[in-house]
């Protein structure tokens, strides 16, 4: 009993202590230049031959301390290429929790971050000849696994700048394409804004 009533008085006392302190959360959002790379990225016609592309972003971070941050973020990119000879836009996405640390909580400072989640490849409708002729592939997600997309930057008040490498994740596109990887790095452009409450 005394333990229980021990573990309550310090589970209120944090509480009490968090309740007493100013909470602040951030969003952002960044749009930026992706470059794809990875052993299915490539010239040859068994990989999908992907440039680079447009990426945007979002989170919404909980800040634990004025210069450290946790929460959720989306990554999405649209990469032009070709699969099997056609030219199409291809998409992947990353979905997960991020944590931030910043040098300084305010003005100019240095930032890093690591983000986990889930990684994902989303090919369009293409088409490739075979020696039984045209075959159509169909639009669907064709990798999908556990993502990793560290970050650096330097932000300018809630200005900032930041480069992001998603790790390659596998993935197969119906037997034509196998245990092949896709990773991404991303140049962005951003703007965070805090809320205090």
């Amino acid at each position: 009993m005394k333990k229980l009533i021990l573990f309550s008085a310090l589970f209120f006392a944090g509480f009490a202590s968090l309740s007493a302190q100013d909470h602040t959360i951030s969003a952002s959002a960044q749009l930026g230049w992706s470059v794809p790379g990875g052993s299915g990225v490539s010239d040859n016609p068994e990989d999908l031959n992907l440039d680079g592309g447009i990426e945007y972003g979002l989170d919404l971070l909980y800040h634990i301390k004025e210069n450290i941050g946790v929460g959720l973020v989306l990554n999405r990119s649209v990469l032009a290429g070709a699969g099997g000879g056609d030219i199409d836009l291809f998409g992947a996405r990353f979905i997960g929790a991020k944590g931030l640390w910043m040098m300084k909580p305010e003005g100019f400072s240095p930032f890093a971050g690591l983000s986990l989640g889930v990684s994902q490849l989303l090919t369009p409708e293409w088409s490739y000849t075979d020696a039984d002729g045209v075959v159509q592939v169909q639009e669907e997600m064709t990798g999908s696994g556990f993502g990793i997309m560290p970050e650096a930057g330097l932000r300018f008040g809630k200005f900032f700048i930041s480069a992001q490498y998603v790790v390659p994740v596998s993935y197969t596109i119906e037997n034509i394409i196998t245990d092949k990887s896709l990773g991404i790095l991303n140049i962005n452009l951003g703007w965070r804004q805090p809320f205090s409450f």
